[in-house]
C-alpha cells in the first residue's frame, strides 16, 4: 500500500553580495499555473469514497467492542489518532472514553502498568476530562522518588514522558515524570532491540506528539505503522486512503484557486 505524495521545490532566495537590500530578487517559483494544473491523483472520493465508508464502519465496530481490555481500546485510540483518523470517530471516542472513566471508577480492574496508566492519562485529558496527576503516585516510592524498577520499562517511560505535555502549570509530580522519563529514556537511546520502539523514542525525545502537526504525523505515522508485526491492516488501509484522499481535495482546491 503505498501513499502518494506531493514533492515540493522550494523557492530559493538569492542575494548578490554587492546588492542593495532594496534589490533582493527571489528565483521563480516553479508552482506555476501549468504545474499546479499538471497534478494528478488517482485518489478521488467518487472513486474511493464507498471504499472509506466501509473502512470507517469496520473501525467503528472495533472501537464501539464491549469485551475488550481498556488498555486495548485506548491503544486503539491512540493509533487512530496518530494515523490521522480522529476527526472520522469523534463521537465512538467520546463514547468508549465515557465508559472507561466509569468503568475505573466503579471498579478495581484497571491496568495499573505505567503504560497503560500513563497512555490513559494522555487521552483522558486529551479529550478534556478532568483526570488528576496524583494516578502516578502509585509509582513512587517511600522515600518519593519514581520506582528504580520503572527505569527499564521503555514502553512505559514513552507512554510517561509524552503524558507530560499535558501537564497544567505547577503540577509537580508531572515536572518529576518528565526528567525521570527523559533521562532514562536517554539512556536507552541506542540499546533498544525493538527497532519500531527505538525509533519511536527518537521520534519522541525530538519532538513530543502534542508538538507535531496532524497531516504531517500520520504520513509518517502510516509509514511506520505498516511495520509492525502487529498492525491493524483495516485501520492501516483507512489510514492510506484517508490520507490521500484529503491530499487529492487539497491538489483539487488549489487547482481551482489558480484559475
Amino acid at each position: 500500500m503505498q501513499a502518494t505524495s506531493i514533492h515540493f521545490q522550494p523557492s530559493i532566495l538569492t542575494c548578490p553580495q554587492n546588492a542593495k537590500k532594496s534589490s533582493i530578487s527571489y528565483k521563480a517559483s516553479s508552482w506555476n499555473q501549468n504545474f499546479i494544473e499538471s497534478l494528478k491523483s488517482d485518489y478521488a472520493e467518487d472513486i474511493y469514497g464507498e471504499r472509506q465508508k466501509k473502512l470507517k464502519e469496520e473501525v467503528k465496530k472495533m472501537i464501539e467492542e464491549k469485551d475488550v481490555k481498556a488498555v486495548a481500546l485506548i491503544e486503539l485510540i491512540d493509533n487512530i489518532h496518530r494515523l490521522g483518523l480522529g476527526y472520522h470517530f469523534k463521537n465512538n471516542i467520546k463514547r468508549v472514553l465515557d465508559r472507561i472513566v466509569s468503568f475505573e471508577q466503579s471498579d478495581d480492574g484497571e491496568d495499573k502498568s505505567l503504560h497503560g496508566t500513563a497512555l490513559r492519562f494522555r487521552l483522558l485529558r486529551q479529550h478534556g476530562f478532568d483526570v488528576s496527576q496524583d494516578v502516578f503516585n502509585q509509582f513512587k516510592d517511600h522515600a518519593g522518588n519514581f520506582n528504580a524498577c520503572l527505569s527499564n520499562d521503555v514502553k512505559g517511560l514513552l507512554s510517561l514522558y509524552e503524558a507530560t505535555y499535558l501537564a497544567f502549570e505547577g503540577e509537580t509530580l508531572l515536572d518529576e515524570a518528565k526528567e525521570f522519563s527523559l533521562l532514562n529514556l536517554k539512556h536507552h537511546v541506542g540499546r533498544i532491540n525493538d527497532s519500531n520502539l527505538a525509533d519511536q523514542v527518537i521520534h519522541s525525545l525530538d519532538l513530543p506528539l502534542q508538538r507535531r502537526m496532524v497531516r504531517l504525523q500520520a504520513r509518517e505515522y502510516i509509514e511506520a505503522y505498516s511495520k509492525r508485526e502487529d498492525a491493524n491492516h483495516v485501520l492501516l488501509e483507512l489510514a492510506a486512503v484517508d490520507f490521500n484522499m484529503v491530499q487529492s481535495k487539497h491538489r483539487k482546491e488549489l487547482q481551482d484557486l489558480t484559475r
